[in-house]
């Protein structure tokens, strides 16, 4: 029987999130900061095509450019999953990592989407991110959605 290598990681870094959406409830249930995945234990990770960083929302770590650092030498292509709430955040990493891949979640238009994640203004932070991203230059950009019943 061979025994096949992975090709694709995802790495929960937090379960802390500044949304409240319908469809999760991972911001009922925060992670202790202090016990979260460190930057330097994702060191013995094997060597992958891709890697996906996710939460909860990422950018509420303090040290995710010490994960992406080590992510890029895991992998050649590495994505993060986020709201986009945090704009500024997300502008300076993808300043420091210009191959940085971004995907904003977005699950609809203004309304629509900022009912669903719970917060008023959502969306547009989310899409003000995914066109600044886009005049930097950045060219693994796009959003995703959750499909619901919502």
């Amino acid at each position: 029987m061979k025994v096949f290598a992975p090709t694709d990681i995802s790495i929960i870094t937090t379960y802390r999130c500044p949304m409240q959406c319908k469809m999760c409830n991972i911001w009922k249930n925060p992670t202790d900061p202090r016990l979260e995945i460190q930057p330097e234990e994702l060191e013995i990770l094997p060597h992958v095509k891709f890697i996906n960083i996710t939460g909860g929302e990422p950018f509420i770590r303090e040290d995710l450019d010490k994960i992406v650092e080590v992510a890029f030498r895991k992998a050649p292509r590495v994505v993060i999953s986020t709201s986009g709430w945090f704009e500024e955040r997300v502008l300076e990493l993808a300043r420091k990592f210009p191959k940085i891949g971004i995907r904003i979640s977005i699950e609809g238009l203004s309304q629509k989407n900022d009912e669903l994640r719970g917060r008023a203004g959502g969306f547009d932070k989310g899409l003000r991110t995914l066109l600044s991203l886009r005049e930097m230059g950045v060219k693994d950009i796009g959003f995703g959605i959750t499909v619901s019943n919502n």
